[in-house]
């Protein structure tokens, strides 16, 4: 029988035995817990930790302001233009731009072992875990690593499994950076400071209205004080709270010696003065000019087309992806626009139901950089919204056909300014009457120059060079050469089909869709560029917020006219417009000019595309419904695109185009017949001096014999043979209705152009003070080396 000391010994056995069992149960259980522990690190936290640090370090999922930046005139330095606010407004400063001040605030109040530990503060750690297990709300126990990350990622979730992940980040963020002020800087540029202050500068252009780099130690105490609740400490609601923390952070530095006592007392001293709420405010809000509406559609269209982003993507890019892009706009052009365009006297003092005419302008140096843009009339509220200069497609008129008939039909050898042709319809129309006309008139039926056709702007020359040339030539000079978008084929609904390549869309200017003012001011730079069309462009470049390029925008040099003579020709014939045609009077002391207006049979558009030797413009002025421009023509847009370039070319003298003078002669030939002028084309008054290639030069004299009993000139309205469209406007229907609805109304008083009277798209005229200047209509003279090869075909 057992004694009382071996039972006991038994029941200790047993007991010791139970007590090494449950801990190799718990060491095993540990032992699997941590192996489990390590697998599940392994294999989830570390991968992402190291993603998630590789992402932060490369700047990823940072809201990033972007900037566009623009080069002052006559000089090559780009100064900032306009700041792009995303969601977030935010400005990147490197750390050079941070006031050791600030630097020193922060790390003092928010992490005082910030350049001792490797990520994570343990001791912080260990007192935030302990204030949890206890049941405490505020534990806090994140270093500036771990805020960074909590910043960019924005996981806020309160759990154990998001701390655990972001203590593993840290470690890795730390390890892939390895450079504690730039993790400093990080933190700085993404905290929220309140009031949409995203970062230290925004923060500090809200408040003190001063660069970052200019605040005092005071004034950094403050911001500092903002990254623990910006709500509770606001600046203009609670001004003592923030004090208080201000005054808690200036002696945390003071205890951690990185300040002294002076300096201390100073700061605590010094009065703060904020900067007005609304101020800053209304100044980040500012609506977007025109120009900064047409950079940031252009870039995140390029992203898409060259990049291959996603709309999404590249507007996030745009907006929130740190940018600069360096502009095209030239700020003496872009000022002289605005001036014109804010004074109501410089456009048509006209409305119909309350509303005014709106005008739209776009001017381009001439390689086809954009350097000014007007996209509209009145205020302008909202940004990115909707721009007559590149939104709106409007009918061109006859502002179309140096791009449409007469360019291509000499850049294709088929005439030359000073070949002559017969004015004459092409055939008739439905009710009898012979197409085209001339603003409702009778062709004449006279033999006269190309340029001469153009300079009076008759629709039967530039119809006939259509037909000669071929709508098919045309269409695809203006697409594929100029960039035009027009329609090659539309099927619409009643089964009906539209084309843009045919005689009226081409030759006339009624177009199925219209143009751009965009759009029209490159074709015409083309001009001014040696027959070179380089495209329209608003930036030359986009860099990254590390000054890593983007995307380069480079003029293009394979577009345009392939014959070395075309731009010359053409020059020629705009020149003659502004001295002697439907743009009379358009010049500009010291500065050559020329162009070609533009009026829809309708009246419901007027244009003029006007070029120096520097720009190329176009304007376009018409009511947003469509409404009649009564009593309105080219001329009178004519006259916008003067007021503005007067004030561009102040001060210019001497520029001209280039008149290749090597390569011409100047002789006396005919304006009837093309060929060497007689005594007898003399006395009738149709002699003229022109210039003429070398080689091209006519031979034969013209005997200016039987001119007159050829054609009857009093019979065929000769005597009004430059038709004055300024006279009156009596024969518009005034009852008929103010849209554009497609119908007869010529609504130009007689004018030069016509266009296709059935067609509302086509050109009415263009206005021109030349009706006593008959006899000079050619004096600029041209080549006429084939002055004879359409002389006996009237279809040529």
């Amino acid at each position: 029988m057992a004694t009382g000391n071996q039972k006991g010994t038994g029941i200790g056995h047993l007991f010791s035995r139970i007590l090494i069992t449950l801990v190799l149960i718990g060491v095993l259980c540990g032992c699997f817990c941590g192996i489990a522990f390590a697998l599940y690190v392994h294999i989830y936290i570390n991968p992402s930790a190291q993603e998630t640090a590789v992402e932060i370090s490369k700047g990823l999922g940072l809201n990033l302001n972007s900037f566009i930046y623009a080069k002052e005139s006559d000089s090559d330095e780009y100064k900032l233009y306009e700041t792009i606010k995303g969601k977030e407004n935010r400005e990147w400063v490197d750390s050079d731009k941070i006031p050791d001040t600030l630097k020193n605030a922060v790390v003092a109040i928010e992490d005082e072992r910030f350049y001792k530990h490797h990520g994570v503060d343990w001791v912080r750690t260990i007192g935030a875990v302990k204030g949890w297990l206890l049941g405490g709300t505020q534990y806090g126990g994140s270093t500036i690593t771990q805020q960074l990350i909590k910043n960019i990622t924005a996981d806020n979730d309160y759990s154990v499994k998001r701390k655990v992940n972001e203590i593993f980040r840290a470690f890795a963020l730390e390890k892939e950076i390895d450079d504690k002020d730039r993790i400093l800087v990080m933190y700085l540029n993404t905290i929220y400071l309140g009031y949409n202050s995203y970062g230290v500068q925004t923060a500090a252009m809200q408040y003190f209205d001063k660069d970052v780099s200019q605040l005092d130690l005071a004034e950094s105490a403050v911001l500092a004080g903002l990254t623990n609740n910006p709500s509770i400490y606001d600046v203009y609601n609670h001004p003592e709270k923030v004090k208080k923390r201000q005054e808690t952070i200036l002696a945390q530095m003071l205890d951690q010696k990185m300040i002294s006592q002076e300096e201390y007392e100073a700061a605590v001293a010094e009065e703060l003065n904020y900067r007005p709420y609304e101020e800053y405010q209304q100044e980040i809000k500012s609506t977007y000019s025109y120009f900064t509406d047409e950079v940031i559609k252009d870039v995140i269209n390029d992203l898409m087309t060259e990049k291959g982003y996603s709309r999404l993507v590249a507007e996030n890019m745009v907006y929130s992806g740190g940018l600069n892009i360096y502009a095209t706009i030239d700020t003496k052009v872009q000022n002289a626009l605005d001036e014109v365009w804010a004074n109501a006297d410089n456009f048509p003092n006209t409305e119909k139901y309350g509303e005014i005419p709106q005008s739209a302008m776009v001017i381009t140096d001439k390689q086809g950089n954009i350097v000014g843009i007007a996209g509209g009339r009145g205020e302008k509220t909202s940004s990115r919204g909707f721009s007559y200069a590149s939104d709106a497609r409007r009918q061109p008129g006859s502002s179309l056909k140096p791009l449409s008939a007469y360019g291509p039909a000499m850049d294709n050898g088929i005439v030359t300014p000073d070949s002559t042709i017969y004015d004459r319809a092409l055939m008739e129309d439905e009710e009898g009457n012979p197409w085209p006309m001339n603003d409702g008139k009778y062709p004449t039926g006279r033999q006269l120059t190309i340029k001469e056709g153009m300079t009076r702007s008759l629709n039967t020359v530039s119809a006939q060079l259509l037909k000669t040339l071929t709508p098919q030539v045309s269409f695809n000079f203006l697409t594929q050469q100029l960039g035009f978008k027009l329609v090659d084929s539309r099927t619409n609904e009643d089964g009906t089909v539209q084309s843009d390549i045919d005689l009226a869309p081409l030759a006339l200017g009624a177009l199925t869709d219209g143009v751009t003012v965009r759009e029209m001011a490159g074709g015409f730079s083309t001009f001014i560029n040696d027959g070179v069309c380089g495209g329209t462009r608003t930036y030359t470049k986009v860099t990254d917020s590390e000054g890593n390029t983007v995307m380069e925008n480079t003029p293009n040099t394979d577009k345009g006219f392939t014959n070395v003579r075309t731009d010359y020709y053409m020059l020629d014939c705009l020149q003659n417009v502004t001295a002697h045609g439907t743009a009379y009077g358009i010049q500009l002391d010291g500065v050559e000019t020329g162009g070609k207006t533009g009026t829809t049979t309708s009246n419901t558009d007027i244009w003029f595309c006007g070029i120096t030797p520097k720009y190329s413009g176009a304007v376009w002025v018409g009511y947003e419904h469509n409404y009649r421009l009564d009593g309105l023509y080219g001329r009178n847009a004519a006259n916008i695109w003067l007021a503005v370039m007067q004030k561009v070319h102040a001060g210019d003298s001497g520029l001209v185009f280039d008149s290749h003078p090597q390569d011409f002669e100047e002789v006396t030939y005919c304006m009837d017949t093309g060929l060497l002028a007689s005594g007898a084309c003399r006395a009738a008054g149709r002699a003229a001096t022109g210039r003429f290639w070398k080689g091209k030069v006519p031979t034969e004299t013209c005997s200016h014999q039987n001119i007159e009993n050829k054609y009857d000139f009093e019979n065929m309205g000769v005597d009004n043979y430059y038709y004055d469209d300024e006279e009156d406007d009596s024969d518009s229907d005034s009852s008929s209705s103010d849209t554009d609805t497609g119908n007869e109304d010529s609504g130009d008083g007689g004018s030069y152009d016509s266009g296709d009277s059935g067609d509302s798209g086509d050109d009415s005229g263009d206005g021109g003070d030349s009706g006593d200047d008959s006899g000079d209509s050619s004096d600029s003279g041209g080549d006429s080396g084939d002055s004879g090869d359409s002389s006996e075909d009237p279809e040529a």
